[in-house]
């Protein structure tokens, strides 16, 4: 666990408990989306299965641990939008076609269903567990779970078998059911420094320091503006051409064509908003302030079944006149 960056507080009392093999039956890992949660439940999982452990923390070169990292593990099982979907198809994954249809039903879902639920804790209760090891439930996107799914979890959870516990991870805390949230062990994920953002995503990015300032301390926020960020330049933004170029550059696939419309307007919200509170009181705020209100419509018209292109484009032409920095 101590590859993880800026989460030392709830990485050591992790370490604690798998040292110290106490652990509790259900977690939730609770925090703002990008800050760390699911790894550090991945990392804890490894620590409980690890061969060679050292001091609460895993070797990450065991036979157990690459296997975790690799996602074959028996023992560990996420459960996520990804494993729904797969149940999803029926088909072989190594068909034609498969990850491309996989991809879109991955982008369909919205909640974990009961059937997902159960699936997940059957297929593990059927398994016999790994010597001296731990059987681990991962549950991403847990304040998905609606009505019976979250009532089948309650049950799971209520008497988890010898050496079992559950990870429920949320970025909502209030979404979950009052019941589910009284026998979880809760453990709070905080936003993450800058600094540390950038050094996370630098090697994948090369305005890291930039997009790190649009991030809010989310990694996944940062690789998003990091996007938005590139988008804007290689279009030209703050020209006459810049509005048909930036959107002319989205993705021609719908999905993704959506996520990185919303990641562009996001950066201009932020941008925005941070010009409009150095600016004094007068019409330049007053029109700051209702191209804000303009810019939530958009991002909230972009969800709906419209072109992101051609809302994208609109947007941009409504900054006409704005000398606003990037």
């Amino acid at each position: 666990m101590t590859e993880i960056l800026g989460q030392e507080k709830a990485l050591s009392y992790l370490a604690l408990l798998a040292r110290s093999h106490r652990v509790p039956g259900a977690f939730l890992f609770y925090g703002p989306d990008g800050v760390g949660k699911k790894l550090a439940s991945l990392s804890f999982a490894k620590a409980l299965n690890c061969l060679h452990p050292q001091e609460g923390h895993a070797c990450n070169v065991c036979a157990n641990c690459v296997a975790i990292d690799k996602g074959t593990y028996p023992d560990v099982t996420v459960i996520d939008f990804e494993y729904q979907a797969r149940l999803e198809i029926k088909k072989e994954p190594s068909s034609k076609g498969y990850e491309e249809e996989l991809e879109k039903e991955i982008a369909k879902q919205q909640h974990l269903s009961v059937s997902t639920v159960r699936n997940a804790a059957i297929r593990s209760q059927q398994k016999a567990i790994g010597s001296g090891g731990w059987k681990v439930l991962i549950v991403d996107q847990a304040q998905t779970m609606q009505g019976a799914a979250a009532n089948a979890l309650l049950k799971f959870i209520e008497e988890p078998p010898f050496q079992t516990v559950w990870i429920l991870i949320t970025s909502k805390r209030s979404g979950m059911l009052k019941t589910i949230l009284s026998r979880c062990q809760p453990l709070a994920f905080a936003p993450l420094a800058e600094d540390i953002v950038a050094k996370i995503i630098e090697p994948e990015v090369d305005n890291a320091s930039l997009a790190a300032r649009y991030s809010g301390g989310s990694v996944s926020a940062a690789l998003s503006a990091a996007g938005a960020l590139t988008l804007l330049q290689n279009g030209n933004f703050g020209t006459p051409a810049g509005p048909i170029e930036v959107a002319g550059n989205l993705s021609r696939t719908l999905v993704t064509a959506r996520q990185e419309a919303q990641s562009v307007l996001d950066v201009l919200t932020q941008a925005l908003h941070r010009q409009w509170k150095q600016q004094p009181d007068g019409p330049k705020a007053r029109r700051t302030q209702q191209l804000l209100k303009r810019l939530e419509n958009y991002k909230r018209s972009i969800s709906r079944n419209v072109s992101p292109a051609l809302v994208l484009e609109t947007a941009l032409m409504g900054l006409d006149g704005i000398d606003l920095t990037i």
